[in-house]
């Protein structure tokens, strides 16, 4: 039986260890097993409130990489249920991969298409204005990335 608790405490030690050397694998601390690698678990992201002018409360960020005011960004946001953006452009070129919650897309002369869920959506930078909303069930999740730093116009 000591032999066993032994045995079970090395190995506990030993996963820890690895664990601690190959990073969390949060969007904080991202895991790499090579240069220019980012390995983010979606289960550890960390989130901050998404402030930004003219967006109401309530949205939040897990940045991936990059940063959203300097240069390209890669980053997953999640909206509360009924949450929307208004109708905006922005100079990036902008790439959504959604994951999840049901949502609408709104163009600029406010056509709507609803969508239950996983979606692709690619704009170039200076597109038509375009706006969204989460559905009212649950909350939305989806990956953004911007090929420039953000710069939303309304």
């Amino acid at each position: 039986m000591i032999i066993l608790k032994n045995i079970f405490a090395v190995t506990l030690l030993i996963l820890s260890s690895t664990a601690l050397a190959h990073g969390e694998a949060t969007n904080l601390k991202p895991l790499a097993f090579g240069t220019d690698q980012t390995i983010v678990d979606l289960d550890k992201l960390v989130w901050e409130p998404l402030q930004v002018e003219g967006l109401d409360p309530g949205a939040e960020i897990a940045v991936i990489r990059g940063d959203l005011g300097k240069d390209h960004s890669e980053s997953i946001l999640r909206l509360p249920p009924g949450y929307t953006v208004r109708q905006h452009t922005h100079t990036s070129d902008e790439l959504y991969i959604w994951i999840s919650g049901a949502f609408t897309l709104i163009s600029e002369e406010g056509k709507e298409k609803r969508f239950r869920g996983p979606a692709y959506i690619s704009f170039p930078g200076n597109a038509p204005k375009h706006g969204l909303k989460c559905g009212d069930k649950e909350p939305c999740l989806f990956y953004l990335r911007y090929s420039r730093p953000f710069d939303i116009k309304y």
